[in-house]
């Protein structure tokens, strides 16, 4: 049983890691904690996983709210909508300056 846990670990890690989250200092030092990673963007935030070896999956914590996961798509889906409303956001952003931009020019 022991593996695999260790193996669903081991797969949250590898994810976490691939999709730009970094490892907190001193996760391998206690192996049985709890591993946490953390990833910042400058429009959302702090953006932090903890993998629950208790729960067998990773909360994230954004913008205030946890979030639990135990499956790799729902997690997937839900980066992948931070990530969006990001670029949504910067789409308004450069609408609103090129905009302001073409108000300011003499036609």
């Amino acid at each position: 049983m022991k593996k695999v846990v260790c193996g669903k670990v081991s797969m949250y890690r590898s994810y976490l890691l691939k999709n730009n989250f970094w490892a907190k200092k001193g996760n391998e030092k206690y192996p049985e904690a709890e591993k946490v990673f953390i990833k910042h963007d400058s429009e959302v935030g702090g953006i932090y996983a903890i993998i629950q070896n208790d729960k067998k999956g990773v909360k994230i914590m954004v913008d205030g709210r946890d979030y639990f996961f135990n499956n790799f798509d729902k997690l997937d889906s839900f980066l992948t909508r931070l990530q969006q409303k990001k670029d949504d956001f910067m789409k308004i952003l450069r609408r609103k300056n090129i905009s302001q931009r073409l108000r300011m020019l003499d036609i």
